[in-house]
């Protein structure tokens, strides 16, 4: 309680100097049976040829690490993409969110859509693309930049629509060296992703996948 008696500080310092000296002495003690023990016993002659030879260690190798933040499944909530959509024309912002992706310890990742829909206008009338399949990737990252280095599957497929109606599709290809390098920064359940470009994404931890970070 905090009303209870206590005893001087004089008396505790003397207490402590005690505990102290006991210690100093048990060590000293056992200084001395060490220092008796340690005498060196009869020397045992070692034939030459029973000597093993040393052999060089097998250097140990370890998995780069990946960011642990990283980890997991995202939703994409809020994005801006920067999209070719008439050949003619200079690439335009495009609005979407949905995708999903996962990524994995191991490196390789996969992105999936599900009618996920892309939006924008071009001299005042609505663009708009919608995507479906999945595909697999394998990336890289340090704590600021992801790098995504191969697609290596991949069935996804887009269709373009203008004021005209359904004007395209086109599939999406496997291919290695893809090599798109993205800022990223990521918090617990938030990742901001964005690039040179005009490309950012915010994306959503999900549940679906390894929750890490």
């Amino acid at each position: 309680m905090s009303d209870s008696a206590r005893l001087p500080a004089r008396s505790v310092v003397v207490v402590l100097f005690a505990v102290a000296a006991c210690a100093v002495l048990a060590a000293g003690g056992l200084t001395a049976v060490v220092l008796a023990d340690s005498r060196p016993g009869p020397v045992t002659p070692v034939v030459a040829g029973e000597r093993p030879s040393p052999t060089a260690r097998t250097a140990a190798t370890r998995a780069v690490a990946h960011p642990m933040c990283l980890i997991g499944s995202w939703r994409t909530v809020d994005e801006t993409l920067m999209v070719k959509f008439y050949n003619d024309e200079d690439p335009m912002p495009l609005t979407t969110s949905g995708r999903v992706f996962e990524f994995r310890p191991d490196g390789t990742g996969t992105e999936r859509l599900d009618n996920v829909t892309l939006s924008g206008s071009f001299e005042g009338n609505a663009l708009r693309m919608v995507g479906n399949g999945s595909t697999d990737f394998t990336w890289s990252a340090t704590d600021k930049v992801i790098t995504y280095i191969d697609r290596t599957r991949t069935d996804v497929t887009w269709a373009f629509y203008d004021q005209r109606g359904l004007v395209d599709t086109q599939p999406v290809t496997a291919k290695q060296g893809v090599n798109e390098v993205d800022d990223y920064s990521c918090q617990g359940t938030q990742l901001v992703e964005s690039n040179g470009s005009g490309y950012r994404s915010v994306w959503a931890r999900t549940t679906a996948s390894g929750v890490y970070g």
